[in-house]
């Protein structure tokens, strides 16, 4: 098979599908800091697409002050997942 045909498939779901959730992540971030309003239909779905990765380091770590650094901790998690992932798939899956 010509190695223009070989598509990492797998590779890609796992890297393109966790780069969309961190941007997410971003953008509820900066939702946030313009103190948008919960019951926005738009943030409830932001919300509800990060919550299951922020709120278990949230449980864990509390705001220091003002800050809270869940989302930053469960930024850097999913930046690791997504690295052990892609060194532990074969190639070409």
């Amino acid at each position: 098979m010509p190695a223009f045909l070989q598509l990492n498939i797998l590779h890609l779901v796992v890297s393109y599908g966790i780069n969309i959730l961190i941007f997410i992540m971003l953008v509820r971030v900066i939702a946030s800091w313009f103190r948008m309003d919960e019951r926005n239909a738009f943030i409830r779905v932001l919300a509800y697409i990060t919550d299951p990765f922020i709120q278990p380091v949230r449980r864990i770590v509390r705001p220091v002050g003002v800050l809270d650094l869940s989302f930053l901790i469960a930024w850097f998690l999913l930046i690791t997942v997504r690295l052990l992932l892609l060194q532990a798939l074969p190639p070409y899956w």
